[in-house]
C-alpha cells in the first residue's frame, strides 16, 4: 500500500499500529503466496512429474533441522534382507514360454541330399545330432465370419395347409446383426481397452465391414439391458461384504441444447474378503450429491473406506436409522499432503519427519500382507498402534507452532481431522491402511475418459457403470471378460431370472469351450 508522506501519521502510537497493520497484510499475502506457490508445484508434478509416492524425497536429509527428533522414526537402522527363491522353466536360447493353449506350427528346414555327404571326400553320409528351434509369436487379422441360422419350415397335406417352423435360440439382440461374439468384443474394446466407438468403426471399415457408431451405440444400449440383472444381484452381495472401499471421479456428459457437457459422477464400491469373492459395482449418479452414496448404500452394515468427502459423513452418523457404517480413513491420502510438501523442500523438514512415521508404518503392511485377519490385527496392535501414537504427539506438537492456513498446517488439520478413522485400520485384520484398491478401479474410468472424452447423455454413463462393473469383476476373479460376456449374452435371452446366480462372475461356468473355431 503506497502512502504520501504527508498522510503518515505524525503520532508514534498511532505510526505503531500502522505498522502492525501493515505486517498483518504483509503475512497474509506471504500465507496466500506460499499456498499458490504449493498448489501450482503440485499441479505441475501431476501434470507432468513423477506419480509415485513411494519413498522420501530428500530423505537424507531427514535430521537436517529437526527440534523435535526423539519422537521421529529412525531412518538410519539397518535395512531388513530377506531371500528370495523360485523356479522357472528352462527355455531354448534364454526364450520366453508361451501360453500351451496357443495353436502352435511347426516349419522344419532341412539340407539338400548333396549337402548330406561329408565334405571332406570321404563320401560318408552325415548325421543328424539334434536342432536348432526358433520360437516367434505372430498373429493372424481377426477372423470374421457369418453365421448363417437356418430355421427349417414344415407343412402337412392339403387339409392341413398350416406351416410349422423350427425353433432356434433367442438372440442378445432380436432380428440384429450382431452375434453374441460381436457385442462382447465391441464392449470390451472400448471399456476395457480404452476404443472409442469411432475408431472400432474404422477398424471393420479396414475388414470391409461399414458398422457406424450409431450402430454400435444402439449395440451397447441393448446390451446394458440385458446385462443390468446380473450388477443388481452383484450389489446385494456387494452390501453384505464385511468392508467396502469407495471412490468417485468426474465423467463429462453431454446436455441437450448445451455447448458444454455436465460433470457426471462414476462411483466405485469395492468388496469381498472373509471368504467373499471381490465384487466391484460402479455407479452413476449426475452430481456429486450425497443421496448418491445414500441411495447406494442403505441396510449396508459394515467398515466404509473412503476419502474425506463430507458427503459421506451422514452416512457415519449413530443417529441415522437407515445405516450402520464405521467409518475407516486413507492414509495415501493423508501421506499424498506431505509429499507435495517435501517434494518441493529446498531441504529436510516437517513434511520430511511426517513420511517417516508414514513410511514405517506401510513397511509393517508390507510385512503383514499374507498374514491371516487375526494375525495381522496382532501384529498391528504390538507394531503400528505405538508409531501411530508417536506420529499422533508429533502432531499435536507441531500444530500449536505453525499457521493453521499454510499449506504445513493444512497437511496437519487434516490428518488430525481424521485421526480417528485414519487409525481404525488397526481395529480389524480385514481392513487396509488406505483406500488405493478403489482408486485403482477408477484409473479404468480416467484411462476410458481420455479416450472417448464423454457420455452422450445420463443413460450413456449408466450403461458404463454396468459395463466396467461386469469387466473389472472378472478381472478381479482373474476371468477372461471376453469370454465371460461372450458366454452370458448368448444364454441371458432365456436364461430364468432364478437362475441368474448362475451368470455371477464367481458363478460362472462356460457353457461351450472357450477356444472357439468355426468349423
Amino acid at each position: 500500500m503506497n502512502r504520501d508522506k504527508n498522510t503518515l501519521p505524525k503520532d508514534l502510537n498511532a505510526a505503531h499500529q500502522l505498522i502492525i497493520k501493515q505486517q498483518e497484510i504483509i503475512g497474509e499475502i506471504r500465507q496466500q503466496y506460499e499456498q499458490l506457490h504449493h498448489q501450482l508445484k503440485t499441479l505441475l508434478r501431476h501434470q507432468y512429474g513423477q506419480r509415485s509416492e513411494q519413498g522420501i524425497p530428500n530423505q537424507g536429509l531427514l535430521f537436517g533441522e529437526t527440534s523435535f527428533a526423539d519422537e521421529t522414526p529412525d531412518s538410519s537402522s539397518p535395512t531388513e534382507k530377506e531371500t528370495i527363491t523360485y523356479e522357472r522353466k528352462k527355455s531354448q536360447r534364454g526364450q520366453r514360454q508361451f501360453p500351451e493353449n496357443l495353436p502352435q506350427y511347426r516349419i522344419e528346414y532341412d539340407l539338400e541330399e548333396e549337402q548330406k555327404i561329408c565334405g571332406c571326400g570321404c563320401g560318408v553320409a552325415l548325421k543328424k545330432i539334434g536342432e536348432d528351434i526358433l520360437r516367434q509369436l505372430d498373429i493372424i487379422p481377426v477372423q470374421v465370419y457369418v453365421v448363417e441360422h437356418a430355421r427349417f419350415k414344415y407343412t402337412g397335406c392339403k387339409v392341413e395347409s398350416s406351416i410349422i417352423t423350427a425353433d432356434m435360440p433367442r438372440q442378445p439382440i432380436d432380428q440384429s446383426m450382431a452375434g453374441p461374439g460381436l457385442l462382447a468384443d465391441t464392449l470390451v474394446k472400448k471399456y476395457d481397452d480404452h476404443l472409442p466407438l469411432y475408431r472400432q468403426s474404422e477398424i471393420w471399415a479396414r475388414e470391409g465391414i461399414e458398422l457406424s457408431r450409431s450402430t454400435l451405440c444402439g449395440w451397447h444400449m441393448q446390451c446394458a439391458m440385458l446385462l443390468k440383472p446380473i450388477v443388481a444381484v452383484m450389489t446385494k452381495t456387494l452390501l453384505k461384504s464385511p468392508k467396502i472401499h469407495t471412490d468417485d471421479t468426474i465423467i463429462p456428459v453431454l446436455q441437450v441444447g448445451q455447448d458444454k457437457a455436465k460433470k457426471g459422477r462414476l462411483w466405485i464400491y469395492f468388496g469381498g474378503g472373509k471368504n467373499a469373492p471381490p465384487c466391484a459395482v460402479y455407479d452413476y449418479t449426475p452430481t456429486r450429491h450425497q443421496i448418491g452414496p445414500m441411495d447406494f448404500l442403505k441396510g449396508y452394515q459394515g467398515y466404509l473406506q473412503a476419502d474425506a468427502y463430507t458427503g459421506y459423513d451422514v452416512l457415519y452418523q449413530d443417529q441415522h436409522k437407515d445405516f450402520d457404517i464405521i467409518e475407516v480413513a486413507c492414509m495415501a491420502h493423508a501421506r499424498r499432503k506431505f509429499y507435495d510438501l517435501a517434494k518441493h523442500a529446498k531441504k529436510a523438514g516437517s513434511a520430511h519427519q511426517a513420511l517417516g512415521f508414514i513410511q514405517q508404518l506401510y513397511k509393517i503392511e508390507k510385512h503383514v500382507k499374507d498374514m491371516n485377519d487375526q494375525q495381522r490385527y496382532e501384529y498391528r496392535q504390538e507394531h503400528s498402534i505405538p508409531i501411530l501414537d508417536k506420529f499422533k504427539k508429533w502432531l499435536d506438537h507441531k500444530i500449536e507452532n505453525i499457521l493453521p492456513k499454510s499449506p504445513l498446517g493444512k497437511a496437519i488439520s487434516y490428518t488430525l481431522k481424521n485421526w480417528e478413522a485414519l487409525k481404525r485400520y488397526c481395529d480389524d485384520g480385514i481392513l487396509a491402511i488406505d483406500n488405493n484398491a478403489a482408486e485403482r478401479l477408477m484409473r479404468v474410468v480416467a484411462i476410458g475418459r481420455k479416450n472417448y472424452l464423454f457420455a452422450g447423455n445420463d443413460q450413456g454413463a449408466e450403461n458404463a457403470a454396468i459395463f466396467y462393473s461386469l469387466i473389472e469383476t472378472c478381472k478381479l476373479n482373474e476371468i477372461n471378460p471376453y469370454h465371460y460376456l461372450r458366454d452370458i449374452l448368448k444364454r441371458l435371452p432365456s436364461q430364468l431370472n432364478s437362475k441368474i446366480d448362475e451368470l455371477l462372475p464367481w458363478n460362472w461356468q462356460p457353457s461351450e469351450p472357450l477356444n472357439l473355431e468355426f468349423q
